[in-house]
Formats: structure tokens, C-alpha cells, sequence
């Protein structure tokens, strides 16, 4: 014959069919389903030549021997941080060599049967070998899909009566303030960028401390797409700050972010509420005058004045 095809599971003296490796037995019920369960691999034995149908080691093993004509494989447990997933027949564990990066962490601890897996922790998500961290939806966008470890946030525009007035990871776009169920009167109708202002003020809750007529009235002049001397010009006249100071922060972008900074600094140094009046004085002294109009345009002559908070 020239092939013999070797049964390990074939044994004379017992009814049941029983596969003998060096450290795992196991028991089938019968010979068909011992060749359904485990794979084999053909191996021509050395001394006859003949072409051997012969098992492969489970998951956590690799192969010590081969088979022969007389017995199966025998197979031997992976040592400590060595590992083989799949059902084999090579004669050395995997070494566990998947170390974790920056920005990741430990999911799975290495064992005989797979490698370390690593995953980007929390905001960061795994792109190009790398944890990128998530991006943020921008002003008058909302998170639609938070990011995770595998993904980044997908973001949405805020559609007609929401809003978002903060760039974040995980915030979506909130509906406008209904104020005529709080019993206040619409003022100025909100946009994508901010909310609903309802009459008269309430005093609100942000984390600046800051009242909602407030912090909508510094969003508005912070969204202006400033000049360098502008920006400039609020520093100084406002806060008093050398030039210097404004210029460092200038060159590390977000302008915005440091027109809305400026103002809340003012607001504090104000110790008071701050008004539309005191707004619109403010930036002409910093002879913004062409924001100072949109400012008296947009609030001011649509009768939102408030004399206090």
C-alpha cells in the first residue's frame, strides 16, 4: 500500500475511541466523530515511507513527536508566555510578543492559548498602529456615535431646534429651551450654536458661572472670526495683559476659545453681572465698533436689554 491511513483513535481493547496525547485525553463516543472534531495533517513517517493521517495538538499545545505507524502525536503544553491558538502541529509555542503602547492597556493578559491583546483606553481609538485620540464635534455639531476603542466619533450637524455650543467627544445636540413652558418670553431665537433666550434672564448654571444671557452674549463675539489685533485689543483694554501673554496664546490656535476666556476674566473682575450695555461699551473702548453694532443689532434692538442679573 501506499498510503496507510493511521486511526488514533482506534483501540482494540476498548469500545470507545481515545486519542492519547502527552498531557490531553480526549474521549469521543465514536470513531466519526473523533474525525470531525479533531483536524489532522498528513506526515510521512521517516522508517516506512508511508504517507500517515495523523491528529494535530489542541490550542495551549504543539507538537513534542510526530505520529508513526505505532501511535498518534504526541503533544506537550506551551511553557509560560508561549502560546498556540489554533489546533497544530508546529514543534514551538508562539512567544507572547504583543506589548502595549502608549495610550493602551492590558484587555487580555497572555496564556498557552493567545496573545496578549491590548487596547486604547478611554477617548483614544486604534488607527494606523497608533490610539488616536477622539476627535471632537465642533460648535453647532453633536456627537451621533461615540467614538471607541475601534472607532472616532462621528458627529451630525444640529438640526433645526437643537444646538450645541461646546466642541466635545461625548455631548449631543440639546433641544432649544421651550420658553413658554418655563413662562418666559422668546427673546432671540437660538441657532445650531446656541440656545433659545428667553426673558427675562435666568441665571443659569454654567461652569464659568456664568448666567445664559451671559454666556450667549460672549459666544456671539467670540464667533466673529477676530483679527490677531482685535484679540489683541480685548487683552489689553479689557484684562490688561502685555502683549506678550496674548501672543503665546495666539500662536497655540483655538482664537475663539481665548475671546470667550477673555471675556469670562473680565466678567470676574467685573464682580457683577455683566449687561448687553456693558458688553457693547467694552468692545468699543476696544474699538471693535463693527462688533459693538452686530452686538446692538442682535440684543439690543430687539428690546433684550437687562439691567441686571
Amino acid at each position: 500500500r501506499h498510503t496507510d491511513r493511521l486511526q488514533p483513535r482506534e483501540t482494540p481493547h476498548h469500545p470507545h475511541c481515545l486519542l492519547s496525547l502527552a498531557s490531553v485525553l480526549i474521549v469521543c463516543a465514536n470513531q466519526a466523530e473523533c474525525q470531525q472534531t479533531v483536524p489532522t495533517y498528513q506526515h510521512r513517517d521517516q522508517e516506512t515511507g508511508q504517507m500517515l493521517t495523523c491528529s494535530r495538538c489542541p490550542p495551549g499545545q504543539h507538537l513534542e513527536k510526530y505520529c508513526t505507524g505505532q501511535h498518534d502525536s504526541v503533544c506537550a503544553p506551551c511553557s509560560e508566555l508561549h502560546y498556540t491558538q489554533f489546533w497544530n502541529y508546529i514543534h514551538k509555542c508562539k512567544y507572547c510578543n504583543n506589548f502595549c503602547r502608549e495610550n493602551q492597556y492590558v484587555k487580555y493578559e497572555c496564556n498557552s492559548t493567545h496573545n496578549r491583546v491590548c487596547e486604547c483606553r478611554g477617548g483614544y481609538f486604534f488607527e494606523f498602529e497608533f490610539c488616536i485620540k477622539h476627535k471632537e464635534c465642533n460648535h453647532g455639531f453633536g456627537v451621533k456615535i461615540a467614538g471607541t476603542p475601534h472607532m472616532d466619533t462621528q458627529c451630525e450637524i444640529c438640526p433645526d431646534g437643537f444646538y450645541s455650543s461646546i466642541s466635545s467627544t461625548t455631548e449631543q445636540c440639546k433641544r432649544h429651551t421651550d420658553c413658554s413652558a418655563l413662562d418666559l418670553k422668546l427673546d432671540v431665537p437660538g441657532t445650531s450654536l446656541y440656545d433659545n433666550l428667553c426673558g427675562p434672564c435666568q441665571p443659569g448654571s454654567s461652569k464659568e458661572g456664568l448666567s445664559k444671557c451671559e454666556e450667549i452674549f460672549f459666544y456671539f463675539v467670540s464667533q466673529q472670526n477676530l483679527k490677531q489685533r482685535q484679540i489683541f485689543s480685548i487683552g489689553k483694554t479689557l484684562l490688561n495683559l502685555p502683549r506678550a501673554n496674548i501672543l503665546e496664546r495666539w500662536n497655540k490656535g483655538q482664537h475663539q476659545q481665548q475671546v470667550m476666556d477673555y471675556l469670562i476674566e473680565w466678567k470676574r473682575k467685573q464682580k457683577k453681572s455683566i449687561t448687553v450695555e456693558m458688553l457693547v461699551r467694552a468692545l468699543k473702548k476696544s474699538k471693535m465698533n463693527k462688533i459693538a453694532k452686530k452686538v446692538t443689532k442682535k440684543f439690543v434692538q430687539r428690546r433684550y436689554t437687562i439691567s441686571s442679573i
